[in-house]
């Protein structure tokens, strides 16, 4: 799973030259029902993503108003594509209307008279997506009667469309998820799990598909990334998804505060706009039910519809109601009598002026109200293209000017530079202009090697690298005034990225030296390092390079010989940390380990002669456990322990429950999960009867027996309920029962001091950083229970974001390790691999499997 970032050349499925020229009269286009089967969202029906990308190659080759574009592929393998709808002339000239928006929306060396003339000249650029979330169905079963309708009507607004605004039409974010549900639905219909799937519906993230759009781990991530932010800049675009607040028909902006203070105020006022022309639209069909101003808000990073905003375009949400081909009646008798925000359900108000009144609703409906909420979008940018393609110039030209004294450094002699390199790719992904030094050089005391990466505030796309490598301050809401309770967040508060992956970044006041020669850089490399090729007794690999883990399960993979030293360790490149790997010479390892740390950048050096207590380093046998019905944090695990190369098995609840644990596994990694859900699992009738059940109290006493054996349990965040309480292990969890009102840290980051002298923490810094989202904290003066970590203290625990209660966990342990009989359990009481992102505490899970290796 290693990734380079690539920005390949824009490929046309349908062959031939880029754009091909000459417009010819629209012929009678095939409908979708043609090609599906069923006209789109009919009831009880689901298409695939196949059956729908079928229909859009069917209307590409039909039509000279739509053009197929391949963006990648998925992470099953499956081809992602989008379609670009316009006219037939602008699509003739679309490459010429792609690069003025990219000009405009890059802002550099584009005065205010030439931004005026492209402004006039080009043509806006809007991008629709027809669903992310799979099980939020009206989205993709949508999409191909919008494509057939924006092609195909006669409409003067949508001829208007065509003629003002090229359309970037995605008809899904997740294809391999779409298609795993309509096949499912189909094969499971009528059952009470028709709509209710045992897996995770995109292989690694499930819903979190929507929290990677500044890490692009995914596939889809990186396809999407790509064309949004490297190839066509859009100045609007729309995610429709489907969780209308309870009984509103359908959630548009605006949104509620509060709004992160990096986005542009004209991208905020971009998205009331759009929301008010959505919900004058909404109400000239005579469709009810809209509301605003309720439950999302305008602060986290990382969305589809929220990431774009760091990039000065109009990013527009919609959650629509009724997510099921299932049509039903809605009993105004069953309405709640307010919404989250207090506002009444049953009565206008400035934010919900034509509330709905109940009936019967069908998908047809669903799928009615995101066309005209997307045709609304599409209306007001058509009208005035010219305003949306100069405003995207305008606030990339003032960020531009805001940061000219803004530089941020990225020393490439730092620990870990391979993971420092790792950042630098992901600013890239999001569009950030990175340049490398191409000599040493020195700001005030502070010097840096050549190979430095130094990002320049003065870039368009200013606020995403702003909210990137500093901390979010996010305030305290209150309802009612300062003495009401406490308005919770939508969604995690704190996310700066440096400091979740561990990696320095020094923030310079003022120019560099003008003089300093650098180069522009498209992909960050490892690294270089040199292998000796006499070691004497052995290579050493640092321990504090996060890839040395995936070297060495290469290396135990290849048959080497690796041992790890509990102590300090001489070295070539001088003493160096307890938890060395040591490499013994033997046939090839000196080729071998020269190719891979070629690719790595692990830092490699020599020892002379072998140290003292040092012991062989074997693959540990991994269980990781997976309960049906899906588990994000069991599939971001899964992401890790793929990336890094390391073996493991999905344990599943009958395994569990079967016993003899000890046979298989050296280590059992429970990932984020609370006591019921994995002793009961998916309630009987929920599923079909082999996905139901849970590991049972039957199972948790083999879980204490296997550890008892020897074995090592690993748990993260609130997994730790399972041993605390059913082991009887003598340690407290401090958060316990304490009440959000008194305790609020929902989704932060928080300072970690680290007891590096632990096995488990070997390799890591004193002082780090740890993501808390609703996290644990634990206390115990049993001598039997070892503290490696413990948050820091009050006055230094928040560093990004928010926290209530912060002393209520300061100073308190965040990673313990108990013995039980002749085995472990390691607590981790955060998330150490939360969403892929949390680079900085990743060795805290593999100190811990290879310690029970």
């Amino acid at each position: 799973m290693r990734r380079k970032l690539v920005i390949p050349l824009v490929v046309i499925l349908t062959g031939g030259l880029l754009w091909p020229s000459g417009a010819t009269a629209q012929p009678p286009l095939p409908t979708p029902e043609s090609v599906i089967g069923w006209a789109p969202c009919a009831d009880y029906r689901l298409a695939t993503y196949e059956s729908v990308t079928d229909y859009f190659r069917t209307l590409d080759a039909a039509s000279d108003r739509m053009r197929l574009i391949d963006v990648g592929t998925t992470t099953e393998g499956r081809e992602q594509v989008m379609a670009i709808i316009s006219s037939e002339e602008n699509l003739e000239n679309v490459e010429e209307y792609r690069e003025i928006a990219e000009r405009l929306a890059r802002a550099e060396d584009v005065d205010e008279e030439e931004a005026r003339e492209l402004s006039t000249s080009g043509k806006a650029i809007a991008w629709v997506d027809f669903g992310i979330h799979t099980t939020e169905v009206a989205p993709h079963q949508l999409a191909p009667r919008f494509a057939y309708d924006l092609v195909n009507s006669d409409a003067a607004d949508v001829q208007r469309i065509r003629d003002n605004v090229v359309t970037i039409v995605v008809p899904s974010i997740n294809p391999d998820g779409q298609t795993y549900l309509a096949d499912w639905y189909t094969a499971n219909r009528g059952e009470a799990w028709e709509m209710r799937l045992p897996e995770l519906y995109q292989h690694y993230a499930g819903h979190d598909n929507n929290r990677d759009w500044y890490m692009f781990n995914l596939a889809e991530s990186r396809n999407i990334g790509q064309q949004l932010f490297h190839e066509w800049y859009p100045q609007v675009m729309h995610n429709a998804h489907q969780t209308a607040p309870n009984p509103a028909r359908i959630f548009i902006p605006p949104f509620e505060d509060p709004v992160n203070p990096n986005i542009d105020p004209r991208v905020t006022r971009g998205v009331n706009l759009i929301g008010s022309a959505m919900s004058r639209r909404l109400d000239d069909e005579n469709k009810p039910g809209a509301v605003s101003n309720v439950t999302f808000d305008m602060w986290w990073n990382g969305g589809l519809r929220s990431a774009p905003y760091y990039h000065n375009m109009v990013g527009i949400l919609t959650e629509t109601a009724h997510a099921s081909p299932n049509p039903r009646v809605y009993d105004p008798a069953d309405f709640p009598e307010t919404f989250a925000n207090g506002e009444s359900t049953r009565i206008p108000s400035i934010f919900y002026p034509s509330p709905y009144e109940g009936g019967e609703w069908h998908l047809s409906d669903s799928c009615d109200y995101i066309q005209t909420a997307t045709l609304g979008m599409l209306d007001v940018v058509a009208e005035k293209p010219d305003e949306f393609l100069y405003n995207i110039y305008a606030m990339g030209r003032d960020a531009i000017e805001a940061g000219e004294n803004e530089t941020y450094v990225i020393p490439a002699d730092q620990l870990d530079a391979a993971t420092a390199a790792k950042l630098v790719n992901v600013l890239r992904a999001g569009g950030i202009e990175v340049e490398a030094a191409m000599r040493p050089f020195t700001v005030g005391d502070r010097s840096y090697p050549r190979g430095s990466w130094i990002v320049r505030g003065a870039q368009a796309f200013r606020a995403h690298l702003t909210d990137m490598l500093t901390p979010q301050v996010y305030p305290e809401r209150r309802v009612g005034g300062p003495d009401g309770p406490l308005d919770p967040p939508y969604d995690i508060t704190g996310y700066t990225l440096s400091f979740q992956m561990g990696v320095q970044v020094d923030k310079i006041d003022g120019p560099l030296d003008a003089r300093l020669r650098t180069e522009p850089v498209d992909v960050a490399e490892p690294p270089r390092v040199q292998v000796p090729a006499n070691p004497g007794y052995a290579w050493a690999l640092d321990p504090r390079d996060n890839d040395v883990f995936t070297l060495v399960n290469r290396l135990l993979e290849a048959g080497d010989v690796v041992l790890r030293a509990p102590a300090a360790t001489e070295t070539s490149l001088g003493t160096w940390p307890a938890g060395t790997f040591l490499v013994e010479p033997g046939h090839g390892t000196l080729a071998r380990l020269r190719a891979e740390v070629r690719e790595l950048g692990v830092t490699t050096a020599a020892v002379a002669a072998a140290p003292a207590g040092a012991e062989a380093v074997t693959q540990p046998r991994v269980g990781l456990y997976h309960a049906w019905g899906g588990n994000m944090d069991e599939g971001w695990t899964r992401y890790l322990f793929d990336d890094f190369e390391l073996g493991y098995t999905r344990l599943h609840d009958d395994a569990v429950r079967a016993g003899g644990l000890a046979e298989d596994y050296d280590v059992i990694v429970l990932p984020d999960a609370t006591l019921s859900s994995m002793q009961n699992g998916q309630r009987a009738g929920s599923l079909p009867e082999e996905y139901t059940g849970g590991m049972t109290a039957a199972g948790i006493e083999n879980l204490r027996q296997f550890v008892e054996a020897g074995g090592t349990l690993l748990t993260f965040d609130s997994a730790s309920q399972l041993p605390i309480q059913a082991f009887g292990l003598p340690v407290t969890d401090v958060t316990a029962d304490v009440p959000s009102e008194q305790l609020n840290i929902p989704g932060s980051v928080v300072g970690l001091d680290v007891d590096t002298t632990d096995p488990v923490a070997w390799g890591m810094p004193e002082a780090t950083s740890a993501f808390f989202i609703d996290s644990h904290a634990f206390s115990s003066d049993d001598a039997g229970v070892d503290t490696i970590a413990t948050y820091a203290a009050q006055d230094e625990l928040l560093q990004s974001g928010f926290a209530l209660g912060g002393e209520i966990v300061a100073g308190q342990s965040a990673v313990v390790r108990a013995a039980v009989g002749e085995g472990q359990v390691v607590m981790v009481g955060f998330r150490p691999q939360h969403r892929a992102q949390t680079h900085g505490t990743y060795k805290l899970v593999f100190n811990a499997l290879y310690l029970g290796g």
